[in-house]
């Protein structure tokens, strides 16, 4: 199978629904929204990348910009102010097609994250990775590209996910009681 790795922008609209699919599928039963692709290739801050078979859409990652880290609260009080004067980006989230999990895909979408956030100067980046117990989490995209972990927090998603409530892959329906790590990479 050759795919090929590219942004994906609102001219992809027609794969939009299959994308949604593919996340909710792997992340989460109705954790994204059916707008959450039109929001996010219409935004200048942030950049979705996908790995195409064809006009099939296998993979895709998301990278922003942030500029709020109350989400972040939960692992570091401390974290909105010692990141308010630094530009900051997140991997926000990556999924694959089951059949090509663990088979490097979603690490070459990470590059062209990568270089996205770069180019716009990122001095932090942040990831949360989900920690689920099943075969195929993203801390070893994280820690391939050497972010370092700050904390792990085993309540994280219980909340969110009773305010907007999703069947986790893995524990199934709300609350979701698996675990999250706060990853950080500071670009030198």
């Amino acid at each position: 199978m050759e795919l090929i790795i590219r942004q994906i922008t609102t001219q992809d609209r027609a794969c939009f629904p299959d994308g949604i699919e593919l996340l909710n599928r792997t992340q989460g039963r109705d954790l994204f929204a059916s707008h959450y692709l039109d929001e996010r290739t219409n935004d200048p801050l942030s950049y979705v990348v996908g790995a195409f078979n064809g006009e099939l859409l296998m993979g895709l990652g998301v990278a922003q910009i942030l500029h709020h880290f109350e989400y972040y609260l939960p692992f570091d009080p401390n974290i909105v102010n010692e990141l308010e004067h630094k530009i900051v980006g997140s991997f926000s989230t990556l999924c694959m097609h089951e059949s090509l999990q663990g088979k490097g895909i979603g690490q070459k979408i990470s590059v062209e994250r990568m270089k996205w956030l770069k180019s716009h100067h990122c001095e932090v980046v942040l990831g949360i990775s989900w920690v689920s117990g099943l075969a195929h989490t993203s801390n070893r995209v994280f820690e391939k590209f050497g972010f370092k972990p700050v904390k792990q927090l085993d309540d994280f998603f219980y909340n969110p996910s009773l305010k907007n409530p999703f069947e986790c892959p893995a524990c199934g329906n709300p609350p979701c009681t698996c675990p999250a790590i706060l990853y950080r990479l500071d670009i030198q």
